[in-house]
């Protein structure tokens, strides 16, 4: 009875698995690259992408910078203790613990961090620049297509992932 199991395993991932992997190739579009950052505790992590960007940030502050404001597609930020407009329409600031945030579209939007606790993905292409904070003992790491996770430098670091555009703000 047990083999009988074993093989039924073994033939339900067989039909599966291409089915599995066809979907995520479609997800991404050619040219997209990953960037992630795990635990990362930064004095900087400017992130200027196209995409989708997604992340959390357990203490600290989250500056959003949207280019086109006026398009009805805005991040999505949750968890902010405070929120803080300023007299540009397009760049809004989150601060506090446990923040969350979401941005989907074909647009660049600019997320700057500064804090501890960052863990954000990054799917499209774009441009990070990383510098850790030197009064933490360890800076958190970053990936690019699901590479090696390389730790946060203390210098800034500029990091490019993607195919990059022929020019960027």
């Amino acid at each position: 009875m047990p083999m009988r199991k074993a093989y039924l395993i073994l033939l339900c991932g067989l039909i599966l698995a291409p089915g599995a992997l066809a979907a995520v190739r479609t997800t991404s579009a050619v040219g997209d690259g990953v960037l992630e950052l795990r635990a990362v505790n930064a004095t900087k992590a400017n992130i200027y992408a196209k995409g989708a960007v997604w992340g959390q940030v357990d203490y600290g502050q989250l500056k959003v910078t949207d280019f086109n404001p006026d398009d009805n597609i805005t991040a999505q930020v949750s968890g902010a203790e405070s929120k803080r407009t300023t007299s540009d329409p397009g760049v809004t600031y989150y601060t506090g613990r446990n923040i969350h945030f979401r941005f989907t579209g074909n647009r660049y939007v600019k997320f700057s961090i500064v804090g501890s606790g960052i863990d954000v993905t990054a799917v499209g292409s774009g441009r990070a620049m990383l510098v850790g904070d030197p009064e933490w003992y360890d800076d958190g790491d970053y990936a690019l297509d699901n590479g090696k996770w390389q730790p946060v430098p203390l210098t800034a670091k500029l990091i490019l992932f993607g195919t990059q555009p022929p020019s960027a703000p």
